[in-house]
């Protein structure tokens, strides 16, 4: 029985150590600004969705 679990539990190690790639969030329209994004959206005519969000 443990060695069904041990293998598992290795490769979700694994695969959890595996960075994903950080992507830049301005070439596909998301702004961290406020001003820069309510600019955006007045020349652009569109709307803004805000996201709320706590980092550790």
């Amino acid at each position: 029985m443990y060695r069904v679990l041990v293998l598992p539990a290795l490769l979700l190690t694994a695969g959890s150590a595996v960075a994903a790639p950080k992507l830049d969030a301005a070439k596909y329209g998301w702004h961290s600004d406020y001003a820069t994004a309510k600019a955006e959206a007045n020349r652009t005519g569109k709307p803004m969705l805000l996201v709320f969000r706590c980092e550790p």
